[in-house]
């Protein structure tokens, strides 16, 4: 957490860093995101409906190491039909391992919810806290 990286001429209070490239930066009134796809996306406080944090989902895991297990036992019957549900067990978990530390912002005006990785998810997350009070 710095101001470091934060969108010239913005006054930054604090800038978290993306696990995907750039930055979500929060200002006094105003939160940037650069994802480093386009042009930054910038919406107030009091635009935000709702923040969702999503640390890990230890569910889909543990149902993928458990398809993983599953293939790897059928593989005695049916070695292709094994591999591939192993195959499929091991894809499950790499996605859901690519999705922890989720923040999602529903904001007012946007049909889908914005989706950001920071890479200090939690403190981002408690971060807006004060901001959400409001």
């Amino acid at each position: 957490m710095s101001t470091e990286n934060a969108p010239d001429g913005v006054d930054a209070t604090k800038t978290f860093a993306l696990r995907r490239g750039n930055a979500l930066t929060l200002a006094d009134d105003h939160v940037y995101v650069d994802r480093g796809d386009d042009t930054p996306i910038r919406f107030a406080f009091e635009d935000i409906v709702e923040v969702q944090y999503d640390s890990f989902d230890w569910f889909l895991a543990v149902l993928s190491v458990i398809l993983v297990l599953f293939g790897g036992y059928s593989t005695t019957e049916n070695v292709l039909g094994g591999l591939g549900f192993a195959a499929a067990g091991v894809g499950s978990f790499y996605l859901t391992y690519r999705k922890r530390g989720k923040l999602s912002f529903n904001v007012t005006g946007r049909s889908k919810p914005l989706i950001v990785y920071p890479e200090h998810s939690e403190a981002a997350y408690e971060a807006f806290r004060p901001h959400m009070s409001e």
